[in-house]
């Protein structure tokens, strides 16, 4: 869950708000916009929109103090979100996690159409992540080198650098 939205989900919980209009996406609740719950749509088939009752102009007195404590809720949520994955992905139960990487699915993604050095990096960030050895990591990369030019030093040094930046991000 993405920071605003924990916020606008803390906001929703403390004050018995709507938990459905809890989210970075829901921009639509605000004054202006209509309001699309199936209940409130009118006889015309049109839906309400939301108003605001009152205003004073004044910035919520203790907004500063808020902003602060859900900083810090969100922080202590995301370390235990991360130790939970940490502690499932290594779980013997489970198996080697890194059995279903594979660098051309990362060249594939959509987000790494024309890209496939982000492509590389981001594959050697998961499998560091997973435990994969890293002999298997520069295999995948020495497999599928992205220059054509056959100079095994190149091919060597580009390995090296990308393995590196990778490691790098994932003892993050």
């Amino acid at each position: 869950m993405n920071y605003p939205s924990f916020a606008a989900r803390t906001l929703a919980a403390r004050y018995d708000a709507d938990p459905s209009a809890a989210d970075w996406r829901g921009f639509g609740r605000l004054s202006g916009f209509t309001n699309c719950k199936p209940h409130y749509r009118k006889t015309d088939g049109l839906f309400p929109f939301v108003r605001l009752h009152s205003h004073t102009g004044q910035q919520y007195p203790t907004a500063k103090a808020f902003e602060g404590e859900i900083i810090g809720l969100y922080q202590v949520r995301e370390q235990e979100y991360e130790a939970e994955r940490l502690r499932r992905s290594l779980s013997p139960r489970r198996g080697p996690r890194s059995s279903n990487l594979s660098l051309e699915r990362f060249r594939a993604a959509n987000k790494y159409r024309d890209r496939p050095a982000a492509a590389d990096i981001a594959f050697c960030v998961a499998a560091y992540a997973h435990g994969m050895e890293e002999d298997r990591i520069g295999g995948a990369l020495a497999d599928h080198y992205l220059s054509r030019d056959p100079s095994p030093s190149r091919r060597a040094a580009y390995i090296r650098r990308t393995m590196a930046k990778a490691r790098r991000w994932a003892e993050r």
